[in-house]
């Protein structure tokens, strides 16, 4: 073991798996929800996740949509940095939700949703930084 692996705080197996029931969760607000998705998505390997992902996508979804719309309404009226970093955080969720649940989007599951969050990160408006992620 490293000498920062004894400073290090890592979550045990129950914690991930208490931050996996409230993601599912809908009694918690959905910022405390995306909080602990991330969690979940940072200890879990690629075929947890996905598994993780197939079981829960209404949820995952649920949860993606509404920061997303609440980071977009906190980006028109004044972006900073902290507004930029949550995007950022959605973003990444969003790219998880394409990566690994192909098949459920290929079933054209929230297909004009997910095609109207496209559109709005695709706008002109956006930084071309944006655009191109």
């Amino acid at each position: 073991m490293s000498t920062l692996g004894i400073f290090r705080k890592t979550a045990g197996h129950s914690d991930i798996k208490k931050s996996a029931q409230k993601v599912a969760d809908t009694k918690k607000d959905t910022v405390t929800r995306l909080k602990h998705l991330r969690l979940v998505l940072d200890n879990y390997e690629v075929h947890d996740a996905k598994k993780f992902f197939q079981e829960n996508y209404s949820h995952i979804y649920y949860i993606f949509y509404d920061n997303f719309g609440t980071v977009e309404a906190d980006l028109k009226q004044r972006a900073n940095k902290a507004h930029r970093e949550e995007l950022e955080a959605i973003l990444f969720i969003f790219e998880k939700i394409l990566f690994l649940l192909p098949e459920v989007v290929h079933k054209r599951w929230m297909f004009h949703s997910i095609g109207r969050v496209i559109k709005k990160l695709l706008h002109p408006g956006n930084s071309m930084q944006l655009r191109r992620q």
